[in-house]
């Protein structure tokens, strides 16, 4: 009986998924164990708290494969899940690679470029056996068209209207609304006062809907931007012809934003065939896993 885990630990949730012979025996979610986006504590209880959910795993594995927020750039994410991982396997075979680079297996694409726009936005592409990433910088420094970028332009639109006196509009009133702030000041305080992007991300959503004529200029500019990681990578593989992208992440659950950067896509690669990833990212890591089992 063959037996691995995969995980998909993204800026905000992390997903596991225990397969055995090809058959989903056990799933279990908790916080984000990304070192990056949630610290060592909150990573470590995190993984506990994931492992914990699923039967005992202790040296029974053939292999593991996570997918993790940031794990391009940071060793130290890459030993957490070694060390953590290593003992539920019977020869240690731990697989970590970014979470982005789940979608593409997830979506059983070969050759292809993978979008993800959620907590932050990365683009990860494979062709002709060459990899290559776009994005991913972190909310600190990048994370253009994400749900944290969105929201965090909608709080400067706010504050800019306000300097110039202005009324806040519908945009105010859907954001103040989905924050649980009084008024803009309130907002603003809250924003440094909890900086984690996890929990402005997922007020996006309440952006993208609103009437407000600037939540429609944000969702252009966020999928010009989703769109321009995609363009990138095809440009710097030389990708000719026919391509399939993949559109995955948490904000790409938003119908209007999904079309606008699909649409975007197509405006820069006519000739890509676009798609929506209609499978959890973490079949990608299953995926991997037992692929590193064939091996060997």
């Amino acid at each position: 009986m063959t037996r691995v885990l995969g995980l998909d630990i993204g800026g905000s949730t992390t997903r596991a998924r225990l397969v055995a012979d090809g058959s989903v025996v056990a799933e279990a979610t908790a916080t984000s164990a990304s070192m990056t986006a949630a610290g060592p504590e909150r990573a470590a209880a995190a993984v506990r708290d994931l492992l914990g959910q699923l039967p005992e795993l202790t040296g029974t594995l053939d292999a593991v494969c996570a997918g993790a927020a940031g794990a391009i750039t940071a060793t130290e994410t890459r030993d957490f899940l070694h060390a953590s991982l290593a003992p539920l396997t019977a020869g240690g075979r731990v697989l970590v690679v970014d979470d982005a680079s789940l979608i593409l297996p997830a979506a059983g694409v070969c050759d292809g470029i993978a979008v993800i726009g959620g907590t932050g936005s990365i683009a990860v592409a494979s062709w002709r056996g060459r990899t290559e990433w776009a994005g991913g910088w972190g909310y600190l420094l990048g994370d253009e068209g994400s749900g944290y970028w969105i929201v965090r332009a909608a709080i400067r639109t706010l504050l800019t209207r306000r300097a110039h006196g202005r009324p806040g509009g519908d945009l105010a009133t859907s954001l103040l609304a989905a924050a649980g702030a009084r008024d803009v000041d309130e907002l603003r305080a809250a924003f440094y006062r909890r900086p984690e992007p996890r929990h402005w991300a997922g007020l996006a959503p309440a952006v993208l809907d609103s009437a407000d004529p600037e939540a429609a200029c944000l969702q252009g500019a966020a999928a010009g931007a989703l769109a321009g990681l995609a363009t990138q990578l095809a440009g710097r593989l030389d990708v000719a012809g026919a391509v399939t992208v993949v559109l995955a992440g948490g904000l790409m659950q938003h119908g209007a934003l999904r079309a606008a950067t699909a649409a975007a896509v197509t405006a820069g690669l006519p000739d890509s065939e676009v798609r929506a990833l209609d499978v959890p990212p973490v079949a990608g890591a299953v995926r991997l896993a037992l692929a590193a089992v064939a091996d060997g």
